[in-house]
Parts: structure tokens; sequence; C-alpha cells
């Protein structure tokens, strides 16, 4: 898959063995744009996720889920990736003319960081996660979450829960 950008991809990972955390970025973006999705999770996990968390584990459940396609957006759509100097975003910027690229640079690192917790919050809860269910119980009782939602997925981990055999706490009967 990397016949498109060989002497590039084989510049950018020998960087990125040396620590290169730009090169890696940019190693990520071309393994997918490549059709390697797998090699490029692999690349941003190793050099990213113990800065990003909350993106690795958001990408890990989506390949959990079987959605490469979503787990790579993930990471493309990140902040670090995003605004990689290095990165293919970068590279379109730097095609604009001032006025669009004022507009196109416009994205608030903290945004994206607080809808990657609440989408993790959301799959952790509908998966059982007992600590994602309590965090949307207290957000429900702050009036800031559905509670049809909280809901919803507390059904949903009740019938897994019996499926396996488990049993209920008092506060699930």
């Amino acid at each position: 898959m990397e016949h498109r950008y060989p002497n590039h991809i084989t510049e950018l990972r020998a960087r990125t063995e040396a620590g290169d955390k730009n090169a890696a970025g940019r190693l990520g973006e071309l393994l997918a744009k490549s059709g390697d999705r797998e090699g490029a999770l692999r690349v941003w996990a190793e050099a990213y996720g113990d800065s990003r968390p909350t993106t690795r584990r958001l990408a890990e459940l989506k390949v959990e889920d079987g959605d490469l396609d979503d787990a790579v957006s993930t990471w493309k759509f990140s902040d670090i990736v995003w605004q990689n100097p290095e990165g293919l975003h970068q590279e379109y910027l730097n095609t604009l003319d001032h006025e669009d690229r004022m507009e196109a640079e416009y994205c608030d690192p903290e945004d994206w960081g607080f809808m990657e917790a609440e989408k993790l919050t959301w799959m952790l809860a509908n998966r059982g996660d007992e600590e994602a269910i309590a965090d949307l119980r207290s957000r429900v009782a702050a009036g800031i979450f559905p509670a049809k939602l909280l809901a919803d997925c507390e059904e949903r981990h009740r019938r897994r829960k019996e499926a396996a055999g488990q049993p209920q706490s008092p506060a699930e009967k």
C-alpha cells in the first residue's frame, strides 16, 4: 500500500523511530491515505497514545466495534494530528489565501477534546462501564444530560448482565 509515497514513507518511518512525533503524525496520515488503516492506527497509538489517552481509547473502542474508518477519523481529527505542522491539514492550509486560511484554521482543541471525552463516556456507558454510567447519572442529576438516554443505556446494560447471568445490584432492580 505504500507504493504512492515509498521514499517519503521510508523517511517518515526513520524519523518516527527516532522519536519525531510530527513525522509520526504525517506517517499515519499517509498510511491511512494509502489504505493501511491498521498501520496508521498503530503509528498514532505508539506516538501519541500516552499523551492522548482519550483519543487512543476511543479509537480502540471503534476498532473493537469493527469500524476502522471511524477509528482512523478519530485520530485524524484529534488536535495532535490535525494541528501537526507537517500534517496533511497544514499542507492544505498552505494552499489557501489569507482569508480562507483564517476561516479554515478555526478549530479549538479544547472543543474537540470535550467532544472526544463525551463520546468516550457514552461508548463506555453503552458497554456497561459502571464509572461511565455513574458519570452520566451525575450529569442527569445536574440537568446536563437527557434522562431518557441514560435510561436507554442502563436498560441495555441490565439486559447484557442478565444475558451473561450476572447478578444485578439493588439500584438496577
